[in-house]
């Protein structure tokens, strides 16, 4: 299984507001963490006026990870594939437990790719499920153009 990540955060190197996990054969994770203010004002500006879920349905940090973990592990062995590195630490981060015992033992292949300035185009820029759906398309594009041309 491929999954194309998405992470919006709180300001550069914050914390995860929301993640989505989005794969061409159709499975879909996206939530939103509960973020108690002060926000990082680009976030408020960008991210929160897009984020697609009301406040009150957002998930407490543990809950969040829970949710997470739970969609995650009915996937093993899968390929990561995101255009940010921090996405990835988000990622990471969640499966990590506060113990060496609580940490989610998931073995999987992360890649980061490099997308040109402008690429991809997103339908919501700045909303984590929007934007994996366009690094989705844009890469599978962009795999076929490859198959193509050998």
């Amino acid at each position: 299984m491929r999954f194309y990540l998405d992470t919006e955060f709180n300001g550069h190197g914050g914390e995860l507001i929301s993640l989505a996990l989005v794969s061409p054969e159709g499975p879909e994770f996206y939530a939103a963490k509960t973020i108690d203010p002060p926000a990082d004002p680009w976030a408020l500006q960008h991210v929160f006026t897009v984020i697609g879920i009301r406040p009150e349905n957002t998930l407490r940090p543990l809950i969040f990870k829970s949710h997470f973990q739970q969609f995650i592990v009915r996937f093993p062995e899968a390929e990561i594939i995101a255009d940010w590195h921090g996405d990835l630490v988000h990622f990471l981060q969640l499966l990590q437990g506060p113990t060496f015992d609580s940490t989610l033992s998931y073995q999987c292949t992360l890649k980061i790719i490099n997308t040109p300035d402008g690429e991809p185009v997103s339908e919501i820029p700045h909303n984590a499920l929007a934007d994996a759906r366009a690094l989705m398309k844009w890469y599978e594009a962009q795999s076929m153009e490859r198959k193509s041309n050998v």
